[in-house]
């Protein structure tokens, strides 16, 4: 096997501003990889070399002219300080392409823009390839127009690809070479463990460098005109003057005294730990009257739990995707009204900040975090190098519901972050909201909205549309209960199988009925025969099969004769997330539960049978064609309730007594959900709660899916004393690192690359 992929990574400054901050944290993440080998390269002696040295990091300083590196950007516009810093940086290229040919790198990196430039005739000299990692907006309104034409014009010839921080920088560099995206991620330590409440005197701050486009002015002014408002407030600028900005500085402070807020507002210089600024604030703001690059600030704040106020611009709307009410507000850029107004609101109302501040950090920790920016960032590297990794994308069959399969696509796309997803049908209200943040492509017919709200509708015409979906990839990754592992690929296909078609197979128990007796039966009926035909064609083209569970994998064998290796789905549940009670059970506890979409092949018309006769209460939680048979039908201690958030499932969880499942199921998910809270399940024994359910450790079993056993079950188990820790230890071998290293493995096996051992 090939050694790691050895990196000089370019920084032209070794003072501590965002972009070096970022990069210690970028290195630290690459200390713990075995498939990189990388240095830093600075152009200055500072405290970013005591930082880099003090984590453990290789660095080394090549000292650049003090007149190259000490000029600004609108100076570096002048034609007689270009030609000037041309001259005086040539003896520089030279020594560092020297210096790259001695360290003997694979590729080169650059991360501000001095590096990139004076990087590109390096490489050149040393033949090294070069990858941009720009940070900077490449725009008129936020650098000198000169400047803006250099960089765009160098960036299609000048790197072999070029990386970004944002989908905003990335449409300004229109034409540049391999564009790809890699928002900076947060470090583990950047995240608080969760949310702390926020200070009772009220604080309102900003971090960052001082300069015109971070908006200190308009900071200020905005404090002037709630200050009155807010007597006990105190107002806080944290950071220093860089690049020549020292007289920017100068003006804010003459600003803060023309307002009277001398006592009010305080400058206490640079911090080298954020995250104990943040953590004394009950407001972050981020007032840049220049769209961002991308927003660090905001990204840090909301990881301590502060709700943030931001301008609606560049890439702060990347980082607050997914609900930007929910983590904060957001402001047009410059417009010191409505800044000032929504500081109002942050301290008028600290139950409404403390919320945003909370939903906030959720986003930070489940969506923000450095891992998948730096897989992103390898990959690159390994690309032009010729040592990249396979191109994967991942299949699934409709993307309308929310259920056990579509969590194992998110665990899946987790695993493979760039990969693009495919499918028939996606309906993004109807199914995770985490889906919004990947690259969907979907087949025609997902036009007809109809079919988007309602996939069974489409049989008629997923045959067709699955066999027409080409996807090109070096690897699909198809998670398959009936069609996925029949689009086609220019690649490889691994076809994860949730179960055989049922439809096709087990059709009685997937209608709950004879099909004889229901036109939609009767279709089927109509259509097994070529319907069969097309799915064991489609089976065949898979070269390697991972069934979700042993029931699962005998199917696999009986319909396409294919011997399958068994891979449980992750569990996949934060138990330690908010918990908001259910407004129609609010007052319930230890109550029974019921996790499941509503068909009738999931038995839960039984469940709700066995509950009216004990005295017991019961919860459903469902959606699907027999939500309203089943409200119609519950007696008064069993509730119905559908669409609930994230927040109030784990509610349901962890006020429950235990979980009832009474479903033919392929693979049992829900004790596993139930067991990441401590709670038992009670369940058909067959299908795969048999893998799921260690009977006496998380659950205890009954032998039919009807109301007599169900009830005999509930009875049974009355007043048992369960072992929370045993149960919670059980839960803890699905977890989704031995998924994701699985799948991996599987991909990189498939892909004709060695096993790392």
């Amino acid at each position: 096997m090939r050694g790691p992929v050895r990196v000089a990574i370019l920084d032209h400054t070794a003072q501590l501003g965002g972009v070096e901050l970022a990069l210690v944290r970028f290195m630290d993440a690459l200390a713990t990889r075995d498939d990189v080998d990388a240095r830093v390269v600075l152009f200055a002696h500072g405290p970013l070399v005591q930082r880099l040295r003090g984590r453990g990091h290789a660095v080394e300083v090549l000292p650049l002219d003090e007149g190259v590196g000490g000029t600004t950007r609108h100076e570096a516009a002048l034609p007689r300080t270009a030609a000037r810093n041309a001259a005086a940086a040539a003896p520089f290229v030279l020594r560092l392409a020297r210096r790259l040919r001695e360290l003997d790198v694979d590729v080169v990196h650059s991360t501000t823009l001095k590096a990139h430039l004076l990087g590109v005739p390096a490489a050149r000299l040393a033949r090294r390839p070069l990858v941009w990692h720009v940070r900077d907006r490449i725009a008129p309104d936020y650098l000198p127009p000169r400047v803006v034409r250099l960089v765009r014009g160098v960036s299609t010839w000048g790197p072999e690809r070029v990386i970004t921080n944002s989908r905003a920088t990335a449409d300004t560099l229109p034409g540049a070479r391999g564009l790809v995206v890699a928002h900076p991620g947060l470090s583990p330590e950047q995240i608080a463990p969760a949310p702390r409440p926020l200070p009772r005197t009220p604080v309102v701050g900003m971090v960052g460098r001082i300069s015109p486009t971070k908006g200190q002015l308009e900071f200020v002014r905005a404090a002037g005109r709630i200050a009155d408002r807010f007597p006990t407030a105190a107002f806080r600028i944290i950071g220093s003057p860089m690049f020549g900005q020292e007289q920017h500085e100068g003006e804010v402070r003459r600003e803060i005294t023309r307002l009277g807020l001398t006592d009010r507002v305080e400058l206490p210089g640079f911090s080298d730990d954020p995250a104990a600024e943040f953590d004394s604030m009950s407001v972050a703001v981020h007032a840049s009257p220049t769209p961002e690059p991308y927003g660090q600030a905001v990204a840090e704040a909301m990881a301590r739990g502060v709700p943030v106020i931001a301008t609606n611009a560049g890439g702060v709307p990347e980082i607050t995707e997914g609900g930007p009410e929910s983590v904060g507000w957001l402001v047009e850029p410059g417009d010191v009204d409505e800044l000032a107004a929504a500081m109002d609101a942050a301290l008028s109302d600290p139950e409404e900040s403390e919320r945003r501040g909370d939903a906030g950090w959720e986003r930070a920790r489940d969506h923000l975090g450095i891992g998948p920016s730096t897989d992103r960032i390898v990959g690159v590297w390994g690309e032009v190098t010729g040592r990249e990794r396979p191109r994967v994308a991942i299949a699934h069959d409709y993307l309308t519901q929310r259920g056990g399969a579509e969590r194992v696509v998110l665990a899946m796309h987790r695993a493979f972050p760039d990969a693009t997803i495919h499918t028939t049908l996606y309906d993004p209200d109807g199914t995770f909201p985490e889906f919004r943040d990947a690259d969907i492509r979907v087949s025609p017919l997902n036009r007809v909205g109809v079919l988007r709200r309602n996939h069974r509708m489409a049989l008629p015409f997923l045959p067709l549309a699955s066999s027409r979906l080409s996807i090109d990839a070096d690897v699909v990754v198809a998670s398959s209960s009936g069609w996925a592992h029949g689009f086609p690929t220019t690649g490889r296909k691994l076809v994860y199988c949730h179960a055989p078609a049922r439809w096709l197979y087990q059709t009685a128990r997937y209608l709950g009925r004879d099909p004889e007796r229901s036109p939609i039966g009767l279709a089927l009926l109509a259509l097994r025969a070529p319907l069969k035909a097309w799915d064991r064609r489609a089976a065949a083209t898979g070269e390697v099969y991972l069934a979700n569970s042993h029931v699962v994998r005998e199917r696999i064998h009986e319909a396409y004769g294919i011997d399958a290796e068994v891979l449980a789905p992750p569990f996949a549940v934060d138990a330690e997330g908010d918990r908001d009670p259910v407004p129609e059970v609010s007052g319930w506890e230890d109550f029974h539960l019921v996790v499941s979409r509503l068909l009738p092949y999931k038995n839960v018309h039984r469940i709700i049978e066995a509950f009216a006769d004990l005295p017991e209460r019961l919860v459903v939680v469902g959606a699907g064609p027999m939500l309203a048979e089943l409200r119609a039908s519950a007696p008064p201690n069993v509730a119905v309730v559908t669409r609930l958030t994230d927040a109030e499932m784990r509610w349901v969880y962890a006020n429950s007594c235990a979980l009832v499942a009474a479903s033919h199921e392929d693979f049992g998910l829900t004790p596993l959900e139930a067991g990441a809270f401590g709670k038992p399940t009670l369940a058909l024994r067959a299908g795969g709660f048999l893998d799921t359910i260690a009977e006496g450790v998380n659950g205890a079993f009954f032998d039919e899916p009807d109301a007599a056993a169900i009830r005999e079950a509930v009875r049974d188990n009355r007043g048992r004393e369960w072992d929370e820790a045993a149960i919670l230890a059980h839960v803890d071998a699905f977890s989704p690192e031995r998924f994701v290293e699985h799948l991996h493995a599987a991909v990189g096996q498939l892909a004709g690359q060695p096993r790392c051992r």
